[in-house]
């Protein structure tokens, strides 16, 4: 699928297009343009499944990118951002079935809750015609056991969304709700937790550096791996050695 990410200012553009990992959600091709009139041109070659557009922009703006959409009969879905002050401007836009309205500054945690709506409402098909082709596992609590079991046996190997998702032949934003709705849990908790898990065995049970613990679980940062580790446990990875030394 393809996601059209439009603003006249190019900090936006870049911003938005790494607020989150697209193709997760099943878009391999991620278009960008700094303006309508550009805009424009992309959406007539390529009828994009998503546009993400401010509403107010030079010559051509979000609200002629929407009517376009409308007067082609593109099944494209829209996401408006706006301003505060540009909020009665925006309404006129819910006319042309635009899909989300986001007001800026843009938080990742407001983006992809816009996001993930969307794709429920109306990529989701996509993701359940991909499950009812998977004749390895013949249920819901089959793939999220069989995830789990994966999990636990390769911490130290690649468990992102994408990779996980290409484990059980699902797509990985459809993999990600199975999860969370059977088990009640975030999927990228769920690796976390078992890695930090493992993190404190080997802590316990060998005499291997921290750094090569971490290397080894997919952690660059000591930072970010202690501060998940200390979350989990209560106390650095240091201390825990200390407290639960095993040899």
């Amino acid at each position: 699928m393809t996601v059209l990410i439009v603003d006249d200012e190019s900090y936006m553009v870049e911003y938005i297009k790494t607020l989150v990992d697209w193709s997760s959600y099943g878009f391999d091709r991620v278009l960008a343009a700094t303006g309508g009139s550009l805009a424009r041109d992309l959406l007539n070659q390529y009828q994009p499944q998503l546009l993400i557009t401010d509403i107010r922009m030079p010559k051509v703006s979000g609200l002629d990118l929407s009517a376009l959409i409308d007067e082609k009969g593109y099944s494209t879905k829209v996401i408006i951002i706006s301003g505060y002050s540009d909020f009665e401007y925006a309404k006129q836009a819910m006319r042309y079935g635009v899909s989300e309205y986001l007001v800026k500054p843009v938080l990742k945690d407001d983006f992809v809750e816009s996001l993930e709506r969307l794709w429920q409402k109306y990529f989701e098909a996509d993701g359940e015609e991909e499950a009812s082709r998977a004749d390895i596992l013949q249920s819901k609590d089959d793939v999220v056991a069989y995830v789990k079991k994966y999990i636990s046996e390769n911490t130290d190997k690649d468990l992102s969304l994408e990779a996980l998702g290409a484990v059980v032949h699902l797509h990985p934003a459809y993999l990600s709700k199975v999860f969370k709705e059977v088990s009640d849990m975030n999927l990228s908790g769920y690796v976390t937790d078992m890695k930090m898990q493992r993190a404190a065995q080997l802590l316990a049970q060998s005499d291997r550096k921290v750094s090569d613990i971490m290397n080894q679980l997919g952690y660059q940062k000591s930072q970010h791996f202690s501060k998940l580790f200390k979350e989990r446990y209560g106390m650095t990875p240091n201390r825990y050695r200390i407290v639960n030394r095993r040899l």
